[in-house]
């Protein structure tokens, strides 16, 4: 089966990759070290497990409304597994689960494996995570399973000729819950019935965050007064067109957290400010931080929370092929959001915030200076946009009680 095939040259990948790569490295040994932590796990036979799959940090996003709901109305252990780095590396402590690991490779040795390792009671894949082999082990067990927050294409494998396989896979789910109209009426049209259009997890997630929001004295200290513009997940594309309109219009302040915070990528970040005053947050004190006009986020679970004292955001992604991040945490706290032109077809959040004047697209400096003076120099936009930020977010929220309320635990 070119799927079998397909699996093992990935994996002969990953080993070729870790030799030189760091997330292959952390991929090849995480997957490894999941037997012997599975083996060792202590799983609670007068409890309820509930196993979660997120192929990364963004999909354990999607995932956290459902977990802390559970473990707040239910005595019941929790399973979550990814296939990121960038996921398990950031979560592998999380406090409400009995268990994080990487999932093993897609082959039916490994399916049992685990499922035998964690016997869960119901299953969650998040989004776009489709497992030949784990979806068809947990049917063989008669274990309930859903896919939650999932967005399709029409253009995608599972409705091309060639991709019965995964359509069959589709089909096993006792319920997927769609983000938007669009990929119900896409799963119907292909005789996929199995589906409830529920919107979107994080809309509950963000509006969390938003409702009790973690202070930040630091960046109180910085922002002080001033408008403050956030980068959050930013590559150097962003960073690139931020550092060269500040130069113009100095009377701003800017927070930059760039997707990755190596000690490198930091070192690149003030490199492209490197004419302004700037400092890390991890060196930074409320004193030091005042007279400077770049803060730079190097650690990782801040950004949620900073959105809260920003004027204006720039999400990263949009100039790249790997996709935007989240929009949403800057959504929820009303304020302008600037993009680049690429990928908005698979992120149906992107579209529902255009639509409603709340996002905007960017493509060169010239639309980005043009834009961001429109609003700095118009506090009432700023108002109209905080008014059409709120509407979006109350609109689409209640993803989590409409799941939990049809799933069979």
């Amino acid at each position: 089966m070119i799927y079998d095939l397909a699996i093992f040259l990935y994996g002969l990948a990953i080993s070729a990759a870790s030799l030189f790569q760091k997330k292959a490295k952390l991929l090849n040994l995480g997957r490894k070290n999941t037997f012997k932590q599975l083996a060792d796990f202590d799983r609670d036979p007068l409890k309820k497990l509930a196993w979660f799959h997120c192929a990364s940090l963004g999909e354990f996003e999607q995932a956290r409304p459902l977990i802390e709901r559970l473990k707040s109305q239910q005595n019941i252990q929790i399973a979550v597994s990814f296939f990121s780095p960038s996921g398990y590396e950031i979560r592998k402590n999380y406090e409400l689960a009995d268990v994080v690991f990487y999932l093993p490779s897609d082959t039916p040795k490994n399916a049992a494996f685990v499922l035998k390792a964690i016997t869960p009671d119901v299953v969650f894949f998040v989004k776009y995570e489709i497992w030949l082999y784990y979806i068809k082990a947990v049917k063989y067990l008669s274990i309930p399973i859903y896919l939650i927050s999932a967005t399709f294409r029409s253009n995608q494998i599972y409705f091309r000729w060639y991709g019965d396989a995964f359509k069959c896979a589709l089909k096993s789910f006792d319920i997927i819950f769609t983000q938007d109209q669009t990929s119900t009426q896409i799963l119907q049209s292909n005789g996929i019935t199995n589906v409830i259009m529920s919107n979107d997890t994080r809309y509950d997630r963000v509006y969390e965050t938003c409702q009790n929001p973690k202070r930040l004295p630091i960046i109180e200290a910085f922002k002080q007064q001033q408008l403050l513009l956030v980068l959050g997940s930013s590559y150097v594309q962003e960073e690139n067109l931020v550092a060269r309109f500040i130069e113009a219009n100095k009377n701003i302040k800017i927070i930059v957290a760039p997707h990755e915070i190596s000690d490198e990528r930091i070192g690149e970040v003030e490199g492209i400010f490197k004419n302004l005053s700037s400092i890390r947050y991890s060196l930074a004190d409320e004193n030091s931080v005042r007279d400077k006009q770049i803060l730079i986020i190097d650690n990782i679970g801040l950004l949620a929370s900073i959105y809260q004292y920003g004027d204006l955001a720039i999400v990263g992604g949009g100039f790249g092929k790997k996709g935007i991040h989240n929009t949403l945490e800057a959504a929820t706290f009303g304020m302008p959001i600037f993009i680049g032109p690429n990928n908005h077809d698979k992120f149906p959040e992107v579209n529902i915030l255009h639509g409603a004047g709340v996002l905007f697209y960017i493509s060169t400096q010239e639309e980005l200076d043009s834009k961001m003076l429109t609003f700095i120099n118009h506090a009432n936009l700023l108002h109209d946009v905080k008014r059409n930020s709120s509407m979006v977010m109350s609109s689409h929220r209640g993803a989590t009680n409409l799941i939990l309320s049809k799933v069979k635990i």
